[in-house]
């Protein structure tokens, strides 16, 4: 079966639409029947709740959970994500449950974390539960949903999918709320316990199985963490690099490139205002309008009323955050210098296109006032250390996001592109 249920279709041959499914389970027809019971998910959330589900409007599917949009009597509505994919379906070969269980506790904390961060607008989590993986042999579809995670939040008002249909200056009006959220997001400090606890789980592959210095806001420790990465990425000659299914092993490149990554890291990383470059950050890691529930009002002025989907945060210091946000058919970022910038352009753009993405791009970092160019800038006015920390982390940043970005395959090639990076950054730092 994989690492997910397949959509439904219908006799007809067409998707199922999403809707109905309440009178649909009631009659004993619910396009689900053979894979998972429904019926199941309704009891657990009025059991957990002392709910009573009245309607289920719509749901959805994303890449990896569904969503549904329930109603219940006299209590607000509720949106419930549950996973596509069962541990205890025959041939699942997602997630390990050891990875899941993980990655549900830390979604579940940041959400608590963040309950009374106004200014964030995270989701109100209600109940959430981690799957559970059965000892008994996987040879036919799970009875229960036991072995699917799910998570159940308030809905808040508003959808996502708004962009589309705002007027230019509502469009600007959506960018002013979203470099609001993500300065207070720069802005706020995990406590430390948390950070200690999460950090290293929420770390890209490949790193080590632990860190041997005590997770720190300071520079030491970050060496120690890109040191370390280096480290567990790129072995020895002829150990395993990349993923599995790569074949592939370290050859003379990429270990010529491990040495001279290692040598330049100390280097890569600033020394001075450590108080401020290494601070810890909390990252969404999706940023965007796709995750965001927005209304509007009678003049079709957009506002944002929540920030959902938190699992692929991440905690970083202060000059490895990202400013980038989804805003429609592009990405708003900054460049190496902490200019505005536009990337993921769709293809064949207009003219006129191209510089509706250069706009939201310089309303969203940077806003000119008047002629004699004084700025205020949106984004840095609200986290005023953001800039600095993109400026002064640009090749710290390039390497971690290179790293990230890699998925596997052609190690030598990857690898000796980026040593030789390496080598000139030391060179242009006049480092022997």
């Amino acid at each position: 079966m994989g690492w997910r249920d397949e959509w439904p279709v219908g006799s007809n041959g067409e998707e199922y639409d999403g809707k109905q499914i309440l009178t649909l389970v009631r009659d004993n027809a619910s396009p689900f029947r053979d894979v998972w019971n429904v019926q199941l998910l309704i009891d657990e959330i009025e059991e957990k709740l002392q709910v009573e589900v009245t309607d289920i409007p719509t749901i959805d599917k994303g890449s990896n959970n569904y969503g549904f949009h329930l109603q219940v009597r006299d209590g607000p509505d509720l949106v419930v994500r549950l996973a596509r994919g069962d541990v205890n379906m025959p041939d699942f070969d997602g997630f390990v449950v050891e990875r899941q269980v993980a990655e549900v506790k830390f979604e579940a904390a940041t959400y608590d974390l963040l309950r009374n961060e106004a200014e964030v607008r995270a989701s109100r989590l209600l109940y959430h539960r981690a799957p559970v993986l059965k000892p008994s042999p996987k040879v036919q579809i799970p009875a229960d949903l036991s072995g699917r995670r799910i998570f159940v939040f308030e809905r808040s008002d508003g959808t996502n999918n708004v962009w589309k249909g705002l007027d230019a200056e509502a469009k600007i009006v959506l960018l002013d709320q979203l470099a609001r959220m993500r300065a207070a997001l720069f802005n706020y400090c995990p406590p430390s316990d948390f950070a200690a606890k999460y950090l290293h789980s929420r770390i890209f592959d490949f790193k080590p199985h632990a860190f041997t210095l005590p997770v720190a806001p300071t520079r030491e420790f970050w060496i120690h963490v890109m040191e370390s990465k280096v480290e567990a990425t790129i072995k020895n000659e002829g150990d395993m690099i990349g993923w599995e299914d790569d074949e592939e092993t370290v050859g003379p490149v990429a270990l010529a490139a491990k040495q001279s990554l290692l040598r330049a890291i100390p280097h890569l990383l600033p020394q001075e205002n450590s108080e401020i470059l290494y601070r810890l950050v909390l990252e969404h890691g999706d940023f965007g309008i796709h995750n965001t529930s927005i209304i509007t009002d009678d003049d079709r002025k957009p506002g944002v009323t929540s920030l959902y989907d938190w699992e692929t945060a991440c905690i970083v210091p202060a000059l490895l955050a990202d400013p980038l946000v989804a805003a429609g058919p592009v990405d708003l970022i900054t460049n190496e210098h902490a200019e505005p910038a536009v990337t993921r352009i769709p293809g064949s753009p207009t003219a006129a296109e191209l510089e509706a993405y250069a706009t939201w791009s310089r309303h969203y970092i940077t806003v000119r006032l008047n002629r004699i160019l004084l700025t205020m800038t949106e984004l840095y006015t609200h986290a005023p250390d953001f800039e600095f920390a993109i400026k002064a982390g640009k090749d710290v940043h390039y390497l971690w996001f290179a790293l990230r970005d890699w998925h596997g395959g052609e190690s030598e090639k990857f690898f000796g592109e980026l040593g030789a990076w390496a080598e000139a950054r030391l060179k242009d730092m006049n480092i022997p």
